[in-house]
C-alpha cells in the first residue's frame, strides 16, 4: 500500500511560498513587479432589471500583456454600488480557468434607481478603480412608492439611451448562430447551432443568454469589443506593470490574513502553528506559520458548503491568545460615475405586465429550481478507502472512550508517559505492531489537537466514526490515520466555545449553478404557467470544434428574443455575435 500523502500549501504559487511571509514590506512585494496587470471582463443577461428577476454574469479574466486568459488570480470580486456609494452585494467569484460564474436575485428592499456594477481581482487594486470593469445597471422597483431616483425632472428628458454610449457590434465571420426556424409558437423547442469556421483560433469559453429584447429605452450593456476599446482608453498612459504594489494576487484561492497576539503581555506571537479547520462533510485542513509580527496567511483553494472556520494556535495554551482577521481596506466608490435612466407614464403598462409575469414565475420556482455544482468540493479523505462504523446499529457506551475500545476496530486510544492521549489506527497489513505516528482526530471536520477531551465525550452524539488507515503528512508532521467522528447533527463547530478556538465567518466564494432548464413535452399535461424573459442563460460554453448544438423551450412570453454568445477565444480575442428570434 502507497502512502497516502495530503501536502497542505500555505500561498504557493508560481512564484514561491516566501512571497507574502509580511505584506507590508515592500522588499516582498517587490517580487511581483514583473508580474503584469490584468482586466476583468463581467458578461451579463441584462442591465435593466425589475424587482423579482435575475442578473446573471459570467467573468473573464485576461493579462494586460499576453491579452489571453490571465493565470495570475484564482478569485475576483463583483459588487453592485448605489449612487449613494452604498455596497448592495459583494460576491467572491472563484476563477477556473480564467473564469467564473454568479448571479444576483433582486429583492423587493432594493429600491428603484441607477447603480454601477464593477468587477476586480485583488492584484487590479493596485492600480486606479477606472481601471475596473465598470457596468451601469437599471433597476425598477414598482413595490416602492418612491421612484425619484428614476422620474425626470422638469428640465429632463424622460428616456435615456439617445445621448448614451452606444454599442456597435461588429460581424465575426468566424461564428455564425444558426436555429432551425425564425418564428417559434409558444412553448416551443429551439435547436440552436454555434459554427466555428476559423478552427483553433475560435475555440475558447463562452455564454450564452437568450432573453426577451428590452422594449424600454435604456444604454445598451457593454460587449467584449466595446470593453476591450474602453479599457484601451482607460490604461493609454497607464504601463503594464503596476507603478506601487501593496496587495499580493491570490493565486492559489482565496486569502486569509491574521494576526496572532499574547493576551499576557500584548505582543505578537512569532513562529507558532495555526491549525485552520474549514468544518463540514467536505471539511479541509490548513496547517501554517505566523512570521516575526505574528502575521499568518493562507489559501483556501478547494470550494466549501460551510462559510466559517475554526482557528488553533497548536503550541499554545487555551484561552492565551487573541486571534485578529486583518481585512483590506474598503474600496472608495466616490470616482464611480452613474448613468441616468428615467421612466414616465407611457411605460405603465409595460411595467405592470412585466411585474405581474415576475410574480408568477417567482410563485412557482419552487417546481423550477436551479441546483448547486456540488462535483469541485473537498474530499476530506484525499481519495483514500474509509472504514464506517455506524453507531446507530449497535448498543452505545456512554463514553467514546469504551465505544472505541468495544465498536470500532483498528482504532484504540494511548495514554502517553507525559499524561497526553493519542488515538492510533492499525495498518492494512493486519499486524499488531504500533505505529510510531499518532493518528489525526476530527469532530465534523473540526481538528481536536487534544485528543484526552474527547475521551469523556457523550458517544449519544456520535452519529459515525470515520477512519483511514494509512500513513499521511500534513504540516510537517507525519500521522498515521485519520478519525472524524460525524456527530447526528453534523454542527459541533456550531458548538465551539472552547477558549482555545477562535471560530470566524468566512466570504466563501459563490458556488456555481447548474440553471434550470424549462422544457415543454409534447405529451405534457403540465398546466404550470411559463413567464420566462430570459429564456436561457448557460455560462460555460467550451467551444473546441467546427460546430456546437443547444435547445431550449420558448415561453408564453410572445415578442423578439435575442440570441447572444459573448465570451473570449483562447488567444483571448473578444466575441460577440447575436441573433434574433420570434415567439408569437
Amino acid at each position: 500500500m502507497k502512502n497516502f500523502k495530503i501536502v497542505l500549501v500555505i500561498y504557493v504559487m508560481v512564484f514561491g511560498q516566501q512571497l507574502i511571509s509580511q505584506e507590508s514590506s515592500n522588499n516582498i512585494l517587490d517580487q511581483f513587479k514583473d508580474v503584469p496587470s490584468e482586466k476583468v471582463f463581467v458578461s451579463l443577461n441584462t442591465s435593466l432589471l425589475f424587482t423579482g428577476e435575475y442578473l446573471f454574469y459570467k467573468v473573464y479574466c485576461l493579462n494586460d500583456k499576453t491579452k489571453q486568459p490571465s493565470e495570475i488570480s484564482t478569485i475576483a470580486y463583483v459588487e453592485l454600488i448605489s449612487e449613494n456609494q452604498e455596497v448592495v452585494f459583494k460576491h467572491k467569484i472563484r476563477l477556473v480557468k480564467s473564469q467564473g460564474q454568479g448571479d444576483f436575485f433582486v429583492p423587493t428592499t432594493v429600491p428603484s434607481g441607477n447603480y454601477k456594477l464593477i468587477a476586480y481581482t485583488r492584484w487590479m487594486k493596485n492600480g486606479s478603480m477606472n481601471r475596473f470593469f465598470q457596468e451601469d445597471i437599471n433597476i425598477i422597483n414598482p413595490y416602492q412608492t418612491n421612484q425619484d431616483a428614476v422620474l425626470p425632472d422638469l428640465a429632463e428628458k424622460p428616456l435615456i439611451g439617445e445621448e448614451g454610449e452606444t454599442t456597435i457590434l461588429e460581424e465575426d465571420k468566424r461564428f455564425i448562430l444558426t436555429t432551425d426556424k425564425e418564428s417559434y409558437p409558444k412553448k416551443s423547442k429551439v435547436e440552436l447551432s454555434i459554427q466555428n469556421f476559423r478552427g483553433a483560433s475560435g475555440y475558447g469559453n463562452y455564454n450564452i443568454s437568450v432573453r426577451k429584447k428590452e422594449v424600454l429605452a435604456h444604454r445598451p450593456k457593454r460587449t467584449p469589443q466595446s470593453y476591450i476599446k474602453w479599457h484601451a482608453e482607460q490604461v493609454v498612459n497607464a504601463p503594464i506593470f503596476y507603478d506601487k504594489i501593496s496587495f499580493a494576487p491570490e493565486g492559489n484561492g482565496e486569502l486569509l490574513k491574521g494576526q496572532i497576539m499574547a493576551n499576557s503581555s500584548g505582543l505578537p506571537l512569532a513562529k507558532r502553528p495555526i491549525a485552520i479547520s474549514i468544518p463540514g462533510e467536505d471539511y479541509q485542513i490548513k496547517v501554517v506559520g505566523t512570521d516575526s509580527t505574528g502575521l499568518f496567511y493562507a489559501n483556501i483553494s478547494k470550494d466549501y458548503t460551510e462559510p466559517q472556520a475554526i482557528l488553533q494556535v497548536l503550541d499554545a495554551p487555551q484561552g492565551s491568545y487573541t486571534v485578529e482577521i486583518i481585512q483590506d481596506p474598503a474600496l472608495d466608490y466616490s470616482s464611480l460615475e452613474f448613468g441616468r435612466f428615467l421612466i414616465d407614464s407611457t411605460m405603465e403598462e409595460v411595467i405592470l405586465r412585466r411585474s405581474l409575469h415576475n410574480q408568477i414565475e417567482n410563485g412557482y420556482f419552487a417546481v423550477k429550481p436551479d441546483t448547486l455544482k456540488l462535483d469541485a468540493l473537498n474530499d476530506p479523505y484525499g481519495g483514500a478507502f474509509v472504514e464506517i462504523i455506524d453507531l446507530d446499529e449497535y448498543t452505545r457506551f456512554k463514553t467514546l472512550d469504551e465505544t472505541i475500545i468495544e465498536l470500532v476496530p483498528n482504532v484504540w486510544t494511548k495514554k502517553n508517559r507525559n499524561g497526553t492521549v493519542s488515538f492510533k489506527t492499525r495498518s492494512f497489513d493486519e499486524t499488531y505492531e504500533e505505529s510510531e505516528y499518532d493518528a489525526i482526530v476530527f469532530i465534523d471536520g473540526v481538528l481536536m489537537p487534544n485528543q484526552a477531551e474527547l475521551l469523556e465525550f457523550d458517544s449519544r452524539l456520535i452519529k459515525t466514526v470515520n477512519t483511514v488507515r494509512e500513513k499521511f503528512t500534513m504540516g510537517g508532521t507525519t500521522y498515521f490515520g485519520m478519525v472524524n467522528l460525524v456527530t447526528k447533527e453534523g454542527n459541533y463547530f456550531d458548538l465551539v466555545n472552547n477558549s482555545g478556538m477562535t471560530k470566524i465567518a468566512l466570504d466563501r466564494p459563490r458556488l456555481p449553478k447548474r440553471y434550470y432548464a424549462q422544457e415543454h413535452p409534447i405529451d405534457s399535461a403540465s398546466r404550470i404557467p411559463d413567464f420566462r424573459d430570459q429564456l436561457l442563460w448557460q455560462p460555460t460554453i467550451s467551444l473546441e470544434g467546427k460546430e456546437l448544438g443547444l435547445s431550449f423551450f420558448t415561453s408564453e412570453v410572445p415578442g423578439k428574443y435575442e440570441l447572444s454568445l459573448e465570451g473570449f477565444s483562447i488567444y483571448g480575442r473578444p466575441v460577440a455575435i447575436k441573433r434574433t428570434i420570434t415567439v408569437e
